[in-house]
């Protein structure tokens, strides 16, 4: 990114089983670059575990604490990038509140549509995360393996595995409340190519006419390859994602 560009403020939100901390490797490039960058972990994961609202928390619970985080910290104009089920989050978030987001950036992400739930929009999920669940299709699940996501790298898998808490299964469950993205706020997909969850989802971004890129990586590009993902973001001009 050039000199002449302005400073961005980029909201980070994590995944399935992780937290802020699965950032760690990224936040420090954009802030590097002059940037501001966020973050936040969500409700019922890592340090936040202990929300009292255990297996209750479902997407409308992280959509609301999401919006919570942005009103706390007065963010405006904000690149809000989701990973994973982090897209399903973004979608809620620019929904109720498009005055306060610039753009999306969808990584290797659930890109909804309201009514629609993880579980609707990747049909094998029902099944793993009845596999992992520690007390019935109403309570937690516990974090799927990063090999069965496809990281190959013995140390980021143990790094992933060392940190990953189980995941409140209603999050996966409950579908996306409306409104859902406003067509007036820029979006982007990018895919990592060696997992072929969102291929479709890809797909449908450029059916119409909206930026992919590409990463040739696993699902985790912020753990294995935060170098290339920097880039991309501080090169995704806002008015190129449009």
């Amino acid at each position: 990114m050039s000199s002449t560009d302005s400073r961005r403020t980029y909201v980070l939100v994590h995944g399935s089983w992780a937290g802020g901390w699965i950032w760690s490797r990224l936040l420090p490039l954009l802030e590097s670059a002059g940037h501001e960058a966020h973050a936040p972990t969500l409700p019922g994961l890592a340090e936040r575990g202990d929300d009292p609202r255990g297996a209750e928390l479902g997407l409308s619970a992280h959509i609301d604490d999401l919006l919570g985080y942005l009103e706390r910290t007065d963010l405006e104009q904000v690149t809000l990038v989701g990973h994973s089920y982090g897209g399903m989050v973004i979608t809620g978030v620019a929904g109720r509140a498009p005055e306060r987001v610039s753009s999306l950036v969808y990584l290797d992400a659930f890109a909804p549509e309201p009514g629609q739930s993880c579980f609707d929009l990747v049909p094998w999920l029902p099944g793993v995360f009845a596999e992992l669940s520690t007390d019935g299709p109403g309570g937690f699940a516990l974090p799927l393996d990063p090999a069965a996501l496809g990281v190959d790298d013995p140390g980021a898998a143990d790094w992933l595995r060392a940190r990953s808490t189980p995941m409140p299964v209603r999050t996966h469950s409950e579908p996306l409340p409306g409104p859902g993205r406003p067509e007036d706020v820029p979006a982007m997909f990018v895919r990592c190519l060696r997992f072929e969850a969102f291929a479709g989802t890809a797909a449908a971004f450029r059916s119409l006419g909206r930026p992919v890129a590409e990463l040739d990586c696993h699902h985790y590009a912020q753990v294995t390859h935060p170098a290339e993902l920097a880039d991309l973001l501080l090169t995704a001009r806002t008015e190129t994602i449009a």
